[in-house]
């Protein structure tokens, strides 16, 4: 199945989504996460799928992020902030909540919600070279949400020390600090996903859903908290801008 910017399709047991939109760096709209998360969720319900794995086109980038250019089609700017901010919430929920794992193949840089995504996975193997960055401060915007997935997965060091600089944590470097699964060259990225997948989603459907719920149980609230301190600065962003 073809949705703009996406690709989906299943291979044996396993449901792929490849993003593609490497014109736009693989900048996710409000429709491509819509188009994500309801694959994710269908897949979860469907007991024949076994699991997602989640990747993308080319060789540079995995996701750039949201598409923070993307026109809202009404012209209220207030309005497209907040269906970006419940398209992307929608898309991590199903993530961390879907009872089948999630795999992400990394075929290259992962930016902000991009390296969410990567970060909240299941399961997460990367090509050499790629790296994980949230380099939001760069811009001026704070990530309330990105700050608070890397203080529980990764502690506040880390936390502080990305958040803050903006600067690549690479694959390896994250490897290392248990933040992903795998490290490989590019021609074993596909297949090495496909066995991270297959090896997760061939355990007991229940009971590694259970496991699921109970190990993001901090994520979850994390990100809950996160989400209101995000509601409270667009509120202040409307106000000033009145």
């Amino acid at each position: 199945m073809s949705l703009d910017g996406l690709q989906i399709g299943k291979r044996d047991s396993q449901l792929w989504i490849e993003i593609d939109r490497t014109e736009k760096a693989n900048a996710m709209t409000v429709a491509m996460m819509e188009g994500i998360t309801s694959a994710i969720v269908h897949a979860g319900a469907d007991g024949r799928t076994q699991a997602v794995v989640l990747t993308a086109k080319g060789e540079k980038l995995f996701c750039a992020g949201v598409d923070v250019r993307e026109q809202s089609p009404d012209g209220d700017a207030a309005r497209q902030r907040e269906r970006r901010s419940h398209a992307l919430a929608a898309l991590q929920d199903s993530v961390i909540a879907t009872p089948i794992p999630v795999v992400v193949a990394l075929n290259g840089l992962a930016v902000g919600a991009g390296a969410m995504l990567a970060l909240m996975a299941d399961g997460c193997v990367a090509v050499e070279g790629s790296a994980l960055s949230l380099p939001e401060i760069d811009i001026g915007i704070a990530t309330f949400s990105g700050a608070n997935i890397l203080t529980v997965l990764g502690g506040r060091a880390l936390a502080a020390d990305l958040v803050q600089t903006g600067r690549r944590l690479r694959a390896l470097d994250a490897l290392n600090r248990g933040l992903i699964s795998a490290v490989v060259e590019r021609n074993e990225l596909e297949q090495s996903a496909r066995k991270i997948a297959e090896a997760l989603g061939t355990k007991n459907r229940a009971a590694f859903a259970d496991n699921k719920r109970w190990i993001n149980r901090g994520l979850r609230s994390a990100l809950d908290e996160a989400r209101r301190e995000h509601a409270r600065h667009r509120a202040e962003m409307q106000d000033v801008a009145k």
